[in-house]
Protein backbone atom coordinates (compact mmCIF):
# COMPACT_ATOMS: atom_id res chain seq x y z
CA UNK A 1 0.00 0.00 0.00
CA UNK A 2 1.28 3.66 -0.97
CA UNK A 3 2.10 6.32 1.47
CA UNK A 4 -0.29 8.55 2.61
CA UNK A 5 -1.36 10.83 -0.48
CA UNK A 6 -2.32 14.44 0.44
CA UNK A 7 -5.69 15.58 -0.79
CA UNK A 8 -7.92 18.57 -0.14
CA UNK A 9 -11.41 16.69 0.23
CA UNK A 10 -12.65 13.07 -0.45
CA UNK A 11 -14.07 14.52 -3.80
CA UNK A 12 -10.44 15.20 -4.71
CA UNK A 13 -9.68 11.31 -4.08
CA UNK A 14 -12.17 10.24 -6.60
CA UNK A 15 -10.85 12.44 -8.97
CA UNK A 16 -7.37 11.18 -7.90
CA UNK A 17 -8.56 7.77 -9.14
CA UNK A 18 -9.91 8.74 -12.35
CA UNK A 19 -6.93 10.38 -13.77
CA UNK A 20 -4.02 7.70 -11.95
CA UNK A 21 -2.34 4.86 -14.68
CA UNK A 22 -2.84 1.46 -13.11
CA UNK A 23 0.16 -0.05 -11.41
CA UNK A 24 -0.42 -3.03 -13.25
CA UNK A 25 -1.36 -2.15 -16.81
CA UNK A 26 -0.08 1.26 -17.40
CA UNK A 27 -4.08 2.06 -17.99
CA UNK A 28 -7.04 3.02 -16.67
CA UNK A 29 -9.31 4.85 -15.94
CA UNK A 30 -9.99 3.38 -12.21
CA UNK A 31 -13.46 2.78 -10.85
CA UNK A 32 -13.82 3.39 -6.71
CA UNK A 33 -15.34 0.10 -5.51
CA UNK A 34 -18.61 0.06 -4.30
CA UNK A 35 -17.67 0.59 -0.25
CA UNK A 36 -14.50 1.58 -1.11
CA UNK A 37 -13.63 4.08 1.03
CA UNK A 38 -12.86 2.69 4.92
CA UNK A 39 -10.87 3.66 7.33
CA UNK A 40 -12.27 7.43 7.96
CA UNK A 41 -10.64 8.58 11.03
CA UNK A 42 -9.10 11.00 11.90
CA UNK A 43 -9.43 12.64 8.46
CA UNK A 44 -7.69 9.78 6.86
CA UNK A 45 -8.73 6.69 4.08
CA UNK A 46 -8.58 3.96 2.26
CA UNK A 47 -9.72 3.65 -0.77
CA UNK A 48 -9.74 0.45 -2.82
CA UNK A 49 -9.80 1.15 -6.76
CA UNK A 50 -10.11 -1.31 -9.50
CA UNK A 51 -8.85 -1.13 -12.78
CA UNK A 52 -11.45 -0.57 -15.76
CA UNK A 53 -8.93 -1.97 -17.84
CA UNK A 54 -7.32 -5.41 -16.19
CA UNK A 55 -9.64 -5.32 -13.22
CA UNK A 56 -6.96 -5.39 -10.64
CA UNK A 57 -7.67 -3.71 -7.39
CA UNK A 58 -5.53 -1.60 -5.36
CA UNK A 59 -5.52 -0.13 -2.16
CA UNK A 60 -4.35 3.37 -1.85
CA UNK A 61 -4.26 5.62 1.80
CA UNK A 62 -5.41 9.06 1.61
CA UNK A 63 -5.47 12.47 4.30
CA UNK A 64 -7.38 15.10 3.40
CA UNK A 65 -8.26 18.11 5.20
CA UNK A 66 -11.71 18.75 5.25
CA UNK A 67 -15.14 16.86 4.88
CA UNK A 68 -17.56 18.79 2.33
CA UNK A 69 -20.31 20.03 3.63
CA UNK A 70 -23.89 20.14 2.75
CA UNK A 71 -25.75 18.28 -0.64
CA UNK A 72 -26.25 18.86 -4.22
CA UNK A 73 -24.17 21.51 -5.99
CA UNK A 74 -22.17 22.06 -2.63
CA UNK A 75 -21.63 18.67 -1.95
CA UNK A 76 -19.27 18.40 -5.27
CA UNK A 77 -16.72 20.73 -4.03
CA UNK A 78 -13.48 19.37 -4.43
CA UNK A 79 -11.14 21.89 -2.92
CA UNK A 80 -12.71 25.06 -0.90
CA UNK A 81 -8.99 26.88 -0.50
CA UNK A 82 -7.15 28.79 -3.09
CA UNK A 83 -4.72 26.16 -2.97
CA UNK A 84 -3.50 23.68 -5.76
CA UNK A 85 -3.74 20.34 -5.75
CA UNK A 86 -0.71 18.32 -4.27
CA UNK A 87 -2.04 14.57 -5.85
CA UNK A 88 -3.61 16.20 -9.54
CA UNK A 89 -1.49 18.07 -11.50
CA UNK A 90 -2.51 20.98 -13.66
CA UNK A 91 -2.62 18.91 -16.60
CA UNK A 92 -4.74 15.80 -15.28
CA UNK A 93 -6.98 18.79 -14.62
CA UNK A 94 -7.41 19.60 -17.81
CA UNK A 95 -7.82 16.22 -18.96
CA UNK A 96 -10.80 16.13 -16.27
CA UNK A 97 -12.12 19.32 -17.46
CA UNK A 98 -11.73 17.93 -21.25
CA UNK A 99 -13.58 14.32 -20.61
CA UNK A 100 -16.57 15.32 -18.97
CA UNK A 101 -17.16 18.56 -21.11
CA UNK A 102 -16.80 16.10 -24.01
CA UNK A 103 -19.96 13.69 -21.99
CA UNK A 104 -21.92 16.65 -22.38
CA UNK A 105 -21.71 16.90 -26.06
CA UNK A 106 -22.67 13.11 -26.52
CA UNK A 107 -25.75 13.13 -24.52
CA UNK A 108 -29.13 14.71 -24.95
CA UNK A 109 -29.90 17.84 -22.53
CA UNK A 110 -30.88 16.81 -19.34
CA UNK A 111 -29.65 16.27 -15.40
CA UNK A 112 -26.80 14.37 -15.94
CA UNK A 113 -25.47 16.80 -18.75
CA UNK A 114 -25.87 19.50 -16.55
CA UNK A 115 -24.41 18.08 -13.40
CA UNK A 116 -21.11 17.00 -15.75
CA UNK A 117 -20.90 20.30 -16.94
CA UNK A 118 -20.47 21.54 -13.15
CA UNK A 119 -18.24 19.22 -12.56
CA UNK A 120 -15.92 19.99 -16.00
CA UNK A 121 -16.30 23.76 -14.79
CA UNK A 122 -14.78 22.71 -10.91
CA UNK A 123 -11.86 20.89 -12.75
CA UNK A 124 -10.66 23.91 -14.87
CA UNK A 125 -10.99 26.00 -11.63
CA UNK A 126 -8.76 23.84 -9.83
CA UNK A 127 -6.46 24.07 -12.78
CA UNK A 128 -6.41 27.74 -12.60
CA UNK A 129 -4.98 27.36 -9.31
CA UNK A 130 -1.91 26.67 -10.17
CA UNK A 131 -1.30 30.11 -11.87
CA UNK A 132 0.79 32.97 -10.55
CA UNK A 133 1.58 36.02 -11.85
CA UNK A 134 2.98 34.31 -15.29
CA UNK A 135 1.17 33.59 -18.36
CA UNK A 136 2.57 30.00 -18.24
CA UNK A 137 2.12 27.85 -15.08
CA UNK A 138 5.13 27.13 -13.02
CA UNK A 139 7.43 24.06 -13.99
CA UNK A 140 6.07 22.51 -10.49
CA UNK A 141 2.62 22.35 -11.46
CA UNK A 142 3.46 19.20 -13.54
CA UNK A 143 3.85 16.36 -11.63
CA UNK A 144 3.11 13.41 -13.61
CA UNK A 145 4.87 12.44 -16.12
CA UNK A 146 2.81 12.59 -18.96
CA UNK A 147 1.95 16.48 -17.88
CA UNK A 148 5.16 17.31 -17.64
CA UNK A 149 5.97 16.12 -21.67
CA UNK A 150 2.61 17.91 -22.80
CA UNK A 151 3.75 21.16 -21.43
CA UNK A 152 6.99 20.58 -23.30
CA UNK A 153 5.82 19.84 -26.76
CA UNK A 154 2.72 22.50 -26.27
CA UNK A 155 3.00 24.89 -23.50
CA UNK A 156 0.30 27.53 -25.70
CA UNK A 157 -2.15 25.12 -24.66
CA UNK A 158 -1.32 25.97 -20.92
CA UNK A 159 -1.59 29.81 -21.55
CA UNK A 160 -3.70 31.01 -18.54
CA UNK A 161 -5.32 33.46 -21.22
CA UNK A 162 -6.40 30.24 -23.10
CA UNK A 163 -8.04 28.76 -19.98
CA UNK A 164 -10.01 31.70 -18.60
CA UNK A 165 -10.91 32.23 -22.23
CA UNK A 166 -12.75 28.83 -22.46
CA UNK A 167 -14.16 29.35 -18.69
CA UNK A 168 -15.45 32.80 -20.13
CA UNK A 169 -17.82 30.53 -22.49
CA UNK A 170 -19.55 28.43 -19.61
CA UNK A 171 -21.89 29.67 -17.66
CA UNK A 172 -20.67 31.03 -13.92
CA UNK A 173 -20.03 28.58 -11.54
CA UNK A 174 -23.40 30.15 -9.16
CA UNK A 175 -25.64 29.60 -12.18
CA UNK A 176 -24.79 26.37 -12.96
CA UNK A 177 -24.95 25.07 -8.94
CA UNK A 178 -28.46 26.79 -9.50
CA UNK A 179 -29.26 24.62 -12.01
CA UNK A 180 -27.78 21.32 -10.28
CA UNK A 181 -30.20 22.01 -7.09
CA UNK A 182 -33.25 22.42 -9.42
CA UNK A 183 -32.53 19.28 -11.08
CA UNK A 184 -31.96 17.82 -7.83
CA UNK A 185 -34.93 19.45 -6.32
CA UNK A 186 -36.99 18.13 -9.12
CA UNK A 187 -35.99 14.60 -8.76
CA UNK A 188 -36.73 13.84 -5.07
CA UNK A 189 -39.98 15.17 -5.41
CA UNK A 190 -42.63 12.75 -5.34
CA UNK A 191 -45.22 12.44 -8.33
CA UNK A 192 -48.14 13.55 -5.88
CA UNK A 193 -46.16 17.20 -5.19
CA UNK A 194 -46.33 17.95 -9.00
CA UNK A 195 -50.41 16.77 -9.02
CA UNK A 196 -51.10 18.94 -5.76
CA UNK A 197 -50.51 22.19 -7.19
CA UNK A 198 -52.27 21.60 -10.23
CA UNK A 199 -54.91 20.65 -8.34
CA UNK A 200 -54.70 23.28 -6.24
CA UNK A 201 -55.16 25.64 -8.89
CA UNK A 202 -58.01 24.32 -10.32
CA UNK A 203 -59.92 25.12 -6.71
CA UNK A 204 -59.19 28.74 -6.86
CA UNK A 205 -62.12 30.95 -8.56
CA UNK A 206 -60.99 32.19 -12.09
CA UNK A 207 -58.17 29.76 -12.53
Amino acid sequence: MDAFLESHSLNEVKYYLMVRACAACGKGPRSLQDGGLSGRRDQTVTAVARCDNCGRTQELSFRYECDVPGEGAEAETINPSPQPSRIVDLSQWLSLFYLLLESTWRAPAGPAVRHNGFRAALCLGEALKFYGDDELPPAWAFFSPEGQAAFRDHPEKFARQFLRDMQSKLPSLPKMAQRVDRDNATRNRSWWQFWKPQRERRKQPNA
